[in-house]
């Protein structure tokens, strides 16, 4: 559509054209002596139409001439630009093919366009890495943090290649680095909370992750181990006195103390340093919110800690909880150290119908053997020994099974 139009123009002015010459009557002279030339004036018309038409073609062919040299040289430089992309994207491709010999020769040949010098010297440190090549490494990163613009993806690369060298020491010297020179960004926290890790800096690794949790930048499980390997950490080192220990449980936040292993974590440390009142009271704050399995059977180890009062505690969270194997069983460990011993068989019976198996015939056998009934605790120890549970086909008829008013109750 647009050659017809650019046609219909140029007839249209050619009409045009001929029409106003046809009216034109004028003749142009050119005196030069001796000589004098006389012509039409449409022919004068013509005349300086050719010869403005022929000069600007003359110009522009000078200009071309004048020009060749710089257009030669940009093609040139084109093709070397065009030739360092195709290198450089090759050599990406080689390293996540694992030819990592090959990327790093690619990389090398992009080092010809000094733009992409910064990435060519990345891939080709990551190739060398994984070829082992330390030395090698090491100076493509050196080359690499003089580029502009690759400074920050420079101290990234160097952090994660430390960390795979089990260097936590460089990676953290490599993130301080790129968090003085700018913001904190995800994936330098998520580096900095796994060199923290190896490095054992377990109160800095607290820090990471309460910044990770408050950005939603890792998931919930992986969080929350986390911070029960910080915290067991944490707990277990020597504490010289009870209260350094108490700061440091007093300073868990309310998201902390809802995880059973840092409740235990504190509550042993507690033990340790001669404190089981304050372990108490830390799993009785934990098992007034929630129930937990784990802290109720240390609970029941506590044995500095008066067993009436834990007995008390423990037939109240039966209430708030429900009759579970490891609280029943805990209920009779205590029935018997206050030597309730029809109590405690009771509940131990009771703990054994919820949940058979070896640990609740050991259980049964210690109070039997408490008791002084020897032949009834032998047969549990037997049962607890070749791990047959209560009810299970291979298990020996048992005399004292659950009374049915209790199993009721």
């Amino acid at each position: 559509m647009r050659r017809v139009v650019w046609a219909l123009l140029i007839v249209s002015a050619a009409v045009g054209l001929a029409m106003l010459m046809r009216f034109n009557h004028g003749n142009v002279a050119v005196l030069w002596p001796p000589y004098r030339v006389d012509v039409s004036a449409n022919l004068a018309v013509l005349i300086l139409i050719a010869a403005f038409a022929a000069l600007h073609w003359l110009l522009v062919a000078l200009s071309g001439a004048w020009r060749l040299p710089t257009r030669v040289r940009e093609y040139r430089e084109r093709r070397r630009r065009e030739s360092a992309l195709v290198s450089l994207r090759d050599g990406v491709l080689a390293l996540f093919e694992g030819r990592f010999g090959r990327a790093e020769r690619l990389a090398q040949s992009a080092l010809v366009d000094t733009s992409l010098a910064g990435a060519a010297s990345l891939v080709a440190a990551r190739a060398a890495h994984r070829m082992r090549q330390a030395e090698r490494r090491d100076r493509w990163l050196d080359s690499a943090r003089d580029e502009p613009g690759a400074w920050h993806a420079q101290l990234i690369t160097s952090a994660e290649l430390a960390l795979e060298d089990q260097r936590p020491e460089d990676a953290l010297a490599a993130i301080e680095t790129l968090r003085a020179g700018g913001p904190r960004h995800l994936h330098a926290l998520r580096l900095s909370l796994r060199a923290q890790e190896l490095a054992q800096d377990w109160s800095g690794l607290l820090q990471t992750l309460a910044e990770l949790e408050k950005r939603d930048a890792m998931p919930e499980p992986a969080i929350r181990g986390s911070k029960i390997r910080a915290y067991r950490a944490l707990f277990a080192a020597p504490h010289d006195d009870a209260g350094e220990l108490q700061k440091r449980y007093a300073s868990l936040s309310t998201s902390d103390l809802a995880i059973d292993e840092v409740v235990e974590a504190a509550a042993r440390a507690f033990v340790r340093i001669g404190r089981p009142e304050q372990a108490a009271r830390a799993i009785e704050r934990a098992l007034d919110a929630r129930y937990a399995e784990r802290l109720v059977g240390l609970y029941a180890q506590l044995d500095q800690v008066p067993a009436r009062e834990r007995l008390g505690n423990a037939e109240r969270w039966r209430t708030l909880h429900g009759d579970d194997a490891a609280l029943l069983s805990a209920l009779g460990r205590l029935c018997a150290v206050e030597g309730l011993w029809g109590k405690a068989e009771e509940f131990l019976l009771l703990a054994e119908h919820a949940n058979p198996g070896p640990s609740a015939h050991l259980a049964l056998a210690r109070l039997y053997d408490a008791m002084g009934r020897t032949e009834e605790a032998n047969r549990r120890f037997r049962l607890a020994a070749s791990g047959v549970g209560w009810g299970d086909p291979g298990a020996v008829p048992l005399v004292d099974q659950v009374p049915e008013e209790t199993a009721a109750r």
